[in-house]
């Protein structure tokens, strides 16, 4: 039979058994707790991590946040040009303005800018006599201008006309008896623009209506919207445009169509001449294209012999009206994204 020393030893040993185990079974859930507890933290860090890559994505335009490349957009590519046709009539320096919608076949790339101006030029005859109106065309009618005067080569070069106005006048001084004299406007220097004809200058204006974010800080001019005269000036980006976005171009002319320049008119063009009387006031200020367009003034010059004298007799008034009109075409080169109705496979 144990002693009383052996129980109690015993039980002294079972109760420290007891405390350790309790102790065991405390430090073994608090692992457990902790595990689970780590589980979420590492979760939550992969989490965190992977937002942080998402966030990078965008800011550097990448794909795993759903921003789409140009590149990557499903769809046939389809060379495109996107252009407006914008009347520019006589004596007009007010803002014009067209308009292109984006079609629902699939959004527009631009990769170039375009323009180009075509003369439109009439000339209005009314026959002094009949009081009958003639129209016709002029000679740059029909035919491609440039949209800017900065490359215009030719600037100032009528002066090579220098000898023929000495030819006409010793012609004029020489004029006797009912020998005609010349009906139409005189090819002199002075009666000749040095400004190629049907020549546009404009400042030009692109606005989006869909997404609003303007392309220029203020509107451009057209010596900027196109290379050399009228080559493509190509973009230092692509440009999308969404189905469904209007396009408007808005375009101001710096001047008119063959704007008349100067006071070349009158004296300064014909001056008193011996023997044939005051030849003032012909050609006229508006007929300083007239040389280019192969437009006269019918009866502008005629003579008048009085004895042995002959008078120039010169028209007062112009009986031609210049209808210097035009077309500006203007637009965007570039490819359409042509996408189907149904989803895309």
């Amino acid at each position: 039979m144990p002693s009383q020393y052996e129980l109690h030893f015993n039980r002294a040993m079972q109760e420290m058994a007891q405390q350790y185990q309790q102790k065991l079974n405390s430090v073994a859930a608090t692992a457990r707790v902790s595990d689970r507890r780590v589980e979420q933290l590492a979760q939550q860090v992969s989490d965190l991590q992977e937002t942080l890559k998402h966030v990078g994505a965008t800011r550097s335009g990448g794909q795993d946040a759903g921003v789409i490349r140009i590149e990557d957009i499903p769809g046939r590519r389809v060379p495109f040009t996107m252009l407006v046709d914008i009347p520019i009539g006589p004596d007009t320096t007010s803002v014009r303005s067209s308009s292109v919608t984006i079609s629902q076949d699939g959004p527009f790339v631009a990769t170039a800018r375009v323009a180009t101006f075509q003369s439109a030029y009439q000339a209005q005859t009314t026959d002094p006599e009949s009081g009958q109106v003639a129209r016709f065309s002029g000679r740059s009618h029909g035919r491609y201008r440039p949209v800017h005067s900065a490359w215009d080569v030719m600037d100032s070069q009528h002066n090579s006309y220098g000898d023929t106005s000495l030819q006409l006048l010793t012609y004029l001084q020489a004029a006797a008896g009912n020998d005609p004299l010349p009906q139409g406007t005189l090819g002199l220097p002075s009666s000749q623009s040095s400004f190629r004809t049907m020549e546009f200058d404009a400042r030009i204006k692109l606005i989006n209506a869909g997404s609003s974010y303007p392309r220029q800080n203020i509107s451009v001019p057209s010596s900027m919207w196109t290379t050399q005269i009228n080559s493509p000036f190509e973009l230092s980006a692509l440009d999308f445009y969404e189905r469904g976005e209007i396009l408007t171009f808005e375009v101001q002319p710096t001047h008119v169509n063959n704007p008349p320049a100067g006071n070349v008119a009158g004296r300064a063009v014909l001056p008193l001449i011996a023997g044939l009387g005051n030849a003032g006031g012909f050609p006229f200020v508006e007929g300083q294209f007239d040389a280019h367009e192969g437009i006269a003034t019918p009866g502008g010059m005629t003579a008048q012999v009085d004895g042995e004298t002959t008078y120039v007799d010169l028209a007062v008034t112009d009986s031609v009206q210049r209808l210097p009109s035009g077309i500006l075409t203007i637009g965007l080169e570039g490819y359409r994204i042509i996408q189907p109705v149904g989803p895309v496979g």
